[in-house]
């Protein structure tokens, strides 16, 4: 089963990286594997400046790995921002929960992290992607209040939202009457792909269930 995935969202400095300091080993403790992804929207930079890797990439090699007994580090060339889907389905395949640091402008469920003592208010333009607040105080009352300062309510939360309780498929296959596994970069392509276009057909913008089916045997029926 694929894993549960959230994004955790918020202003610059508002403690993000932080709580997931201390979320990651109390989801740990717990029994949990996690993952987590941080999205980035400038030139990517993670190699040293120096190092053998470094030096590799600088020459020109596509594709460099670090490899040890304890870890494996690979940077490659892409030539786009790969979606989440993507990823997890590439790399995440054998933990619970992916928990990424970013991707604000996507249909990830997401938990906006907010403290009064740096920021004046939270994010705008929220939408129904906000599912939860973690916060110094109640800073949406119509949303879930979590305590900024309790991770192991917080690690409550997404155990019983992301893994103890799976959100079902958006997208489901069926060929010949048989349902079709789909992995989620697949299962986010046909939902996008399909919602876009019937949502520029007359009377169909807040579509909320699409159903097609395709017959691939007209071509042999019309002979």
């Amino acid at each position: 089963m694929p894993p549960g995935i959230v994004a955790l969202i918020g202003r610059p400095d508002s403690g993000k990286t932080t709580l997931l300091e201390k979320l990651i080993p109390e989801l740990n403790r717990r029994g949990y594997r996690v993952g987590t992804v941080k999205h980035h929207v400038h030139r990517f930079e993670m190699d040293r400046e120096g190092k053998d890797t470094w030096r590799h990439k600088q020459a020109g090699a596509r594709v460099v790995a670090l490899s040890s007994p304890t870890g494996l580090g690979i940077i490659r060339d892409v030539d786009h921002d790969p979606a989440i889907e993507e990823l997890i389905d590439r790399y995440y395949y054998d933990v619970d929960l992916v928990i990424a640091e970013g991707y604000k402008a996507t249909t990830l469920p997401k938990i906006e992290i907010f403290r009064s003592e740096t920021h004046d208010s939270p994010l705008e333009n929220r939408d129904e992607t906000w599912i939860a607040m973690i916060s110094d105080r109640n800073a949406a009352p119509d949303l879930p209040n979590l305590d900024l300062a309790d991770v192991p309510a917080i690690a409550d939360f997404l155990v019983e939202n992301f893994i103890d309780k799976p959100v079902p498929p958006a997208t489901t296959l069926l060929v010949d009457g048989k349902p079709v596994p789909l992995n989620r970069f697949v299962e986010s392509f046909i939902g996008k792909a399909v919602g876009g276009m019937t949502a520029s057909l007359k009377g169909c913008r807040d579509a909320r269930e699409i159903t097609i089916t395709i017959r691939t045997d007209q071509d042999d029926a019309e002979k």
